[in-house]
């Protein structure tokens, strides 16, 4: 991963599910998602899963890169990095190489042991 940020791998068009989206089931597949609605269901991706700030999700998640900026009732495995944003609320377990929590966002669970964590404060507003 060349790029700095996390959002920057989403410039092409992601798979949308909207604010008034409700599903239930498994999400899988090699692509970009952006969630907004609610799921129920686990999540196994080859690709970048944003949790928009209105999203609730429960169930587990593995995918290549995961940001976070709603809420999580479950664990979180990501191969390359979780970006937890300071309007995420995470109730479950984090593991990945490398865990970014922002200033502000809410983690209930353990981290794995072999992570690099770092923590950061939020400068920009998109």
């Amino acid at each position: 991963m060349s790029r700095r940020r996390s959002l920057d791998q989403l410039q092409f068009t992601p798979t949308i599910l909207g604010r008034e989206v409700v599903h239930v089931g498994v999400i899988e597949g090699h692509d970009n998602y952006v969630v907004h609605g609610r799921v129920k269901g686990d999540c196994d991706l080859d690709g970048v899963l944003l949790i928009g700030p209105h999203c609730l999700w429960v169930g587990n998640i593995r995918a290549d890169t995961v940001i976070v900026k709603g809420q999580v009732a479950g664990s979180i495995r990501a191969h390359f990095k979780i970006e937890v944003r300071p309007s995420a609320r995470i109730k479950g377990d984090l593991s990945s190489p490398l865990i970014a929590v922002a200033e502000g966002a809410v983690v209930q669970g353990r981290t794995s042991a072999d992570s690099i964590i770092t923590r950061f404060t939020e400068r920009r507003t998109h």
